[in-house]
């Protein structure tokens, strides 16, 4: 009978170590945010809101909202490093890295504005890294990109907007169509087109949303450090 209980205790040990386990490996984090300003909160894919605080983590299934004035530096694990615009919202909906061809990164634009520079997943396996705006999914070549939805009321007009400041996007449509954007060049998709315009098209003219700011300078700064000369 002590040896029947005995059994029993280990089975029941090994069980809770595995399932505990297998929950840390699904909540493992895919980035951490380096700054933040303003009202910003996450909205995990229980629907748990937290607060989104500098050195806190951000996991596959958060939603990262920004309010007025507020803005998010999210750096993934992978060096990708992103700006959540003010009044926007961001669902990391795919994050894998694991230093293998079958990595891969999926961001989802659902309100507002970001700006990303592409990670080592970007470098080493481009073809699986995409960021979703309506029906919009831009597609990377080594880059630094801005996406917004713009709606009505504002300085450009509505619709989705991916502005390339270096590299290059394919944005492909749900209706098939497809365009390649080049560096300091804007591929616009109306949400109004007009009878007989396209319904993806490439801009020349920068876009009024885009800015800069401090998040911007601490972008730069990290993606091209200075090295300190030598005396």
């Amino acid at each position: 009978m002590k040896l029947f209980s005995s059994i029993f205790k280990l089975t029941i040990l090994v069980l809770a170590t595995v399932s505990i386990s297998r929950i840390a490996f699904a909540a493992d984090p895919a980035g951490v945010i380096l700054k933040v300003s303003g009202e910003t909160r996450i909205s995990a894919a229980s629907g748990e809101l937290r607060e989104a605080v500098k050195k806190g983590r951000v996991y596959v299934g958060d939603t990262l909202k920004t309010g007025l004035k507020a803005q998010a530096f999210v750096m993934m694990n992978d060096k990708t490093r992103m700006i959540v615009r003010e009044n926007s919202e961001v669902l990391i909906e795919a994050f894998v890295y694991e230093k293998r061809d079958t990595d891969k990164q999926s961001t989802t634009l659902l309100k507002g504005a970001l700006r990303s520079i592409s990670g080592e997943i970007g470098k080493l396996t481009p073809k699986n890294v995409n960021y979703k705006a309506a029906t919009a999914t831009i597609g990377i070549r080594g880059t630094d990109i801005d996406v917004a939805i713009i709606g009505e009321g504002q300085a450009d007009r509505a619709g989705v907007y991916n502005y390339v400041r270096d590299g290059m996007t394919e944005v492909e449509l749900a209706s098939g169509e497809r365009a390649l954007v080049e560096r300091e060049k804007a591929g616009f998709i109306p949400e109004n087109p007009k009878p007989g315009e396209p319904l993806l098209q490439i801009l020349d003219d920068r876009p009024a949303f885009l800015s800069n700011s401090g998040f911007d300078t601490l972008m730069k700064q990290l993606t091209n450090p200075r090295v300190p000369s030598i005396r």
